[in-house]
């Protein structure tokens, strides 16, 4: 019988190593994908590569992070002149130590000397042609500042503007070229568990720059934090990350997978008391940047609306004393004189729980509600007094407008009625922080005359005086008030006093 012609083929040894062929050609082409070596391609780093855990090239997502936002992260020296005690070094002088950890006591009549000291932080460049973003706390008080480029080029920068308040400053440096830009991003997009990567100088003093650290956004909305006198900002929102942010990481980007730029980074707790990161670090928000930004770029001061109110949040006995639907909202505690709130008709025990149509939730949403509306606009404001439900309507003022003049009030009022050797300014939140004690509203004594009838009582820096005379003070007009009225008092006086949430009663002898 004929054999067909498969069986002849199949037969000839030369099929076998015809098909051992085939076989390997086809194992290369489908382990190969039918991709080119990675190094025969150019690389595009103006897209991500992948959202997966690595790219098409077996390469870590980051890589494509770090080579799109590097670029654009500068290192910041700025040279500031300070006075500090004679016996008081290292670590106590360091402008890192006080910010995380606050300022450390000082001997009274401790000699001063002036001396020199450089921070050194992080920025980005947010504008091709040398405008530079960081934080205020970097180079406040600095008489030069000097920005330099990851090509090694350093140029001295003018510092443009700077806000205190929320801890953000604009730089400006003339490199006579366009400089690569960090892409800002949206901040209200992000959520717990995404990706967070920070750019910046960590421990300066060491060369570490541009050095990139990985974590996530293990936190949103933080605030009422201290990280020491004269550091806490007054607007707090924070992002708080894991990603490893250190001494000189202040003022760099926190950016997302897509190599937006999420955050500013600004600081770190550690309720050890040790000077390194335990993965609990803060951003601010850049959505909360951009509102400020424009202002400092022409070198303006921030305008926010104000309304001249102090509030107190609404506890759960509060809730069901006020017979009130839920505990949002804020109450209205003090109502100052000719202010936008006065003239409005708000009155003190008013519950706010919405702001031109948005819910209050606490107090720190409700002043970033007022603060974020342009003074002279009107705002709406729904009210809850004595169970009842109003609208109040009421023209925004400037705030720094009023606190400027306030401020000036208050200080001639310090100088000219300085009682029984107290000097006292109104107690709020940022100010117990600043002496590092319990916050509760009355006046908050900075300073007692050696030798006075205060100072003989054992009243110090740091107490809350809450009534004086068997009469509340809730501020320093309520304080200013009772004091005018005792001025011809003879025999003892009365006060109640609360030392870092102790109440104490005293009696002074004027």
């Amino acid at each position: 019988m004929k054999k067909d012609i498969f069986s002849q083929v199949r037969g000839n040894p030369l099929f076998f190593v015809f098909l051992g062929i085939i076989l390997i050609l086809t194992g290369i082409i489908i382990a190969s994908n039918l991709n080119l070596s990675p190094h025969s391609k150019a690389v595009d780093i103006s897209q991500p590569r992948s959202g997966s855990s690595l790219t098409e090239t077996g390469e870590s997502p980051f890589v494509w992070v770090a080579e799109k936002v590097s670029p654009t992260v500068v290192n910041i020296s700025a040279e500031v002149y300070q006075k500090a005690p004679a016996e008081f070094s290292f670590p106590f002088d360091d402008e890192f130590f006080r910010r995380f950890f606050g300022e450390q006591p000082k001997e009274k009549g401790s000699p001063e000397r002036k001396f020199k000291t450089t921070s050194l932080g992080s920025g980005f460049i947010f504008k091709k042609d040398g405008y530079v973003l960081t934080n205020n706390h970097v180079v406040s008080g600095a008489e030069k500042i000097w920005v330099k480029l990851p090509d090694g080029s350093e140029y001295k920068a003018k510092l443009l503007g700077a806000d205190d308040q929320t801890d953000i400053a604009v730089l400006k440096i003339d490199a006579d070229k366009d400089l690569p830009v960090a892409e800002l991003g949206d901040s209200d997009s992000i959520r717990v568990g995404d990706w967070a990567i920070a750019i910046g100088n960590p421990f300066p003093q060491l060369g570490l720059d541009r050095t990139l650290t990985v974590g996530v956004i293990s936190g949103v909305g933080r605030k009422n934090l201290s990280f020491g006198e004269g550091t806490t900002p007054a607007y707090q929102n924070y992002i708080q990350t894991d990603a490893s942010i250190n001494p000189g990481n202040s003022g760099g980007p926190l950016v997302n997978t897509a190599g937006k730029v999420i955050g500013i980074n600004a600081a770190i707790t550690n309720p050890t008391g040790m000077a390194v990161n335990i993965g609990i670090g803060f951003a601010i928000p850049i959505n909360f940047a951009k509102s400020v930004i424009p202002y400092l770029v022409e070198g303006k001061e921030v305008s926010r609306g104000y309304l001249g109110i102090e509030t107190v949040p609404i506890t759960k006995d509060l809730q069901e004393a006020l017979d009130l639907p839920s505990d949002q909202g804020v109450i209205v505690n003090t109502v100052q004189e000719n202010t936008p709130a006065f003239e409005s008709g708000l009155k003190r025990g008013d519950v706010i729980v919405k702001f031109n149509g948005k819910e209050v939730n606490d107090v720190q949403q409700f002043r970033f509600l007022v603060a974020q509306t342009l003074p002279n606009s009107k705002a709406d404001l729904e009210v809850i007094r004595k169970g009842k439900r109003l609208n109040i309507s009421v023209k925004l003022g400037s705030k720094s407008e009023f606190v400027s003049s306030e401020g000036k009030e208050k200080e001639t009022k310090t100088k000219t009625e300085k009682w029984l050797g107290l000097e006292v300014e109104t107690s709020t939140k940022a100010l117990a922080d600043q002496y590092r004690v319990k916050f509760s509203p009355g006046v908050l004594v900075v300073d007692v005359e050696q030798g006075s009838s205060a100072d003989e009582k054992g009243i110090q820096p740091g107490d809350i005086i809450i009534e004086i005379d068997q009469r509340e003070v809730t501020n320093i007009d309520d304080y200013q008030k009772v004091v005018s009225s005792l001025k011809d008092r003879k025999k003892a006086i009365p006060l109640v006093i609360s030392r870092n949430g102790t109440i104490i009663y005293l009696a002074l002898k004027p």
